[in-house]
Parts: structure tokens; sequence; C-alpha cells
């Protein structure tokens, strides 16, 4: 069926609908002066490459002006070039780690385009992220450093940012950057539903990344995905077409079996509201198949109060109080919000640039005014 979008120029919602159309295979009438715009926000999304991989089919493509299709076919070469040194770079990574007695485990992105996606090239990315034990930390970043990775200045914590990141560029000017993580999520309350010493038992290879590469099992990766993309709806991009994609994909691939486990853990830890949601906005978008069973009990389970489900509201606000409501003891909240309001003493005078301690007062005061700020903004806009 061919879908006619308002001739009028697109609304935000309107190129998601355009865009998912074209993702479901539908054929689309656009006019050519919002093929750009389309593209523009097909590029935020992440799903370039599927946009291609969907316009191969010839009686898409003729919707189409030529010179779009040219630039969509440039870009998936690119990504191609780019997925080739990524392998590259990550084997020797992965190969260093495990020379030097570090096993980490490959999450997000780079393990689900192996595992799930019908070409690695199809799920773009930007980073690799790599879960490690915390007794590895160290040993971690020492390896890291000596391969020739560099560690930018960054908020880090016990509570806030539980990651570091560092990057790598090489001569020609392509950029590596590794994202490390000591838990799953910087949300505190996600930090403590899949650990490393658990996830670890259930590991599964991913042979095209070399004999050294591990991710989480896919029901496991399943349940992340859904923490993540809730950990981002106060930001925005909850509804990150590629994130819901992920899901899509996953939801696709595991069994009865898996997606029971799916359930039970996410009953166990107490956020079946915040997967039913996810998956609720994945089949919205992509008209996944999933279970009637695996629905009811995910909606059965989720009628029970759930103070994780604050996670679904779009405020940085509810997400701060959300955290601080779920962290267990008075030591651990107040251990929260001083690590949100005052970061470490060279972590603020690197960020500004300064050696004199004198300023911190007013650098922490600078720092709040515009945090609030952009609350405030946030706000704003998305109303």
């Amino acid at each position: 069926m061919e879908q006619k979008p308002n001739p009028k120029r697109l609304k935000p919602q309107d190129k998601e609908q355009v865009c998912l159309a074209l993702l479901n295979g539908k054929q689309v009438r656009l006019p050519e002066s919002e093929i750009e715009p389309l593209l523009d926000f097909a590029q935020e999304q992440g799903v370039i490459p599927l946009l291609h991989y969907q316009l191969q089919s010839a009686s898409l493509a003729t919707k189409f002006p030529r010179q779009s299709l040219e630039k969509l076919h440039a870009q998936a070469i690119l990504e191609a070039a780019a997925e080739l040194a990524r392998n590259h770079e990550l084997r020797q990574v992965l190969t260093a780690l495990a020379d030097g007695g570090v096993q980490p485990l490959l999450m997000k992105g780079t393990p689900l385009a192996y595992l799930i996606y019908p070409n690695p090239t199809l799920r773009p990315r930007c980073d690799t992220d790599l879960l490690f034990s915390i007794a590895d930390r160290e040993n971690a970043i020492h390896i890291l450093t000596a391969l020739g990775y560099q560690f930018p200045n960054a908020v880090s914590g016990n509570f806030v940012r539980l990651q570091a990141t560092c990057i790598k560029k090489e001569k020609n000017g392509f950029v590596h950057q590794l994202d490390l993580h000591w838990k799953i999520s910087n949300q505190p309350y996600f930090a403590g539903i899949l650990l490393y010493k658990e996830l670890i038992k259930n590991a599964l290879p991913v042979p095209e990344l070399g004999p050294h590469a591990h991710t989480l099992a896919l029901a496991d990766a399943l349940l992340f995905a859904c923490l993540h993309r809730a950990g981002h709806i106060a930001d925005g991009e909850g509804n990150r077409l590629i994130w819901l994609y992920d899901i899509h994909l996953l939801c696709k691939t595991l069994t009865a079996n898996e997606l029971e486990y799916f359930i039970a853990k996410a009953k166990t830890h107490r956020v079946t509201s915040l997967c039913l949601d996810s998956l609720q906005q994945t089949q919205l978008r992509f008209y996944t198949k999933l279970p009637d069973a695996t629905l009811t009990q995910l909606r059965s389970f989720s009628s029970q109060p759930e103070p994780s489900a604050h996670y679904l509201q779009k405020s940085r606000l509810a997400q701060f109080k959300c955290n601080l409501v779920l962290l267990p003891t008075i030591m651990d909240k107040l251990a929260y919000i001083n690590e949100t309001l005052f970061p470490s003493q060279n972590y603020m005078l690197i960020k500004y640039k300064t050696h004199n301690r004198l300023l911190l007062p007013l650098l922490y005061l600078h720092r709040f005014i515009m945090g609030c700020k952009k609350q405030i903004w946030n706000k704003e806009e998305q109303s």
C-alpha cells in the first residue's frame, strides 16, 4: 500500500512515519524537496544503512531521485570501510586484553551487528562498548593506554558515570572509540541488575570478531536493550529508531524459553513496566510479532507498582528522583547527590581550563546554573 505524506513541509513525526514506511518495505511518494530532510532524520536515528538496504528493492528505489540513491550508496560504502577498520582494531584490542588476563563482554550495537543483523554494516555505531569486571578496571586501562588509546577528561564515581571513554586516532584520520563499562548502566538502579559475574556464565561467542570476542546471551541482551532505552527517555532519545530496531530483531531471534527467561528476570528486578513499554513502542513501529503470552505476562506483572516505572517520565529531574528513591541506603543516596552536584575537583579544573582552585566554588555554581537551564530548556522543547 502506497503512503502519501502531507505535501506541506514534513514535521518530525511525519519524517518518522515516512522513514518507518520505507523501513517496513512500503512505497512512499515524497516531494524531492523533502528527500534531504528525510535522510538527515534517518541519519540522526541511525538507520541510514537500513534505509539503503530496503531501497535495493527496485519498486521502492524508483520513488527516490537518482542523486539521493547515489548518496545513500556512497554512505553504505563508507560504512563498510569503517566496519573493516573497526573489526581489525577490535580483534587486536581483544587479543591484547586476553593476553593480559582480561575478558570483557561486548555490549550494544557491535555484537548485535554480527549476531542478529543480515550484515554488520547495517548497524552503524560510533563506538564499541565493553563490559569489564571491576577488578580488571586498572589493568584494562593500562593495556589500552599501551595500545595508544587516550582517556579524555570525564565525570566519574561510584554512582555517576560508571564508565570511561577512550579514543585512538589512526594516521588516516579514522578514530576508534571504546566505552569501558564497570556496570551495565549509569543509572544506579539498573547497574545492579545485570552483573558481569552473572553475564559471563552465559556469554555467547562472536566468531567474526575473533576467538576472544564474547557478548551477552540474547535474552540478557534484550533486557539490557530495554533498560538502556529507558535510561535515555529523559533525554528525549528513548525511541531512537536504531535502538528499537535492535529490540525488534532480538524479539524475532529469541526462542520461547529465552522469552520466558527475559520475563522472569524483568519480574525479579521489578522492571516489567519498562520492558513492556519498550516492546509496545517497537511493535508500534516495526510490527514486531510476539507471543500473546509474553505481553500478557508483562502487563500482569507491571500492574503492580514498580518504582522503576518513573524512568518512563520525560524529565531529568524525575530520573534523578527515581535513582535517589531506588538507592538502598542513606549513605548511598548522599553519595549519589554529592557525585551528581560536585564532580571531582580535578575534573572541574580541566573542564574549565584553569589551575586556580580558588575558583572552584564559582565553577560548581556555574555548572549547577547551566544544568538547571538545560533542564528547563529540555522541558520547553518537549512541550
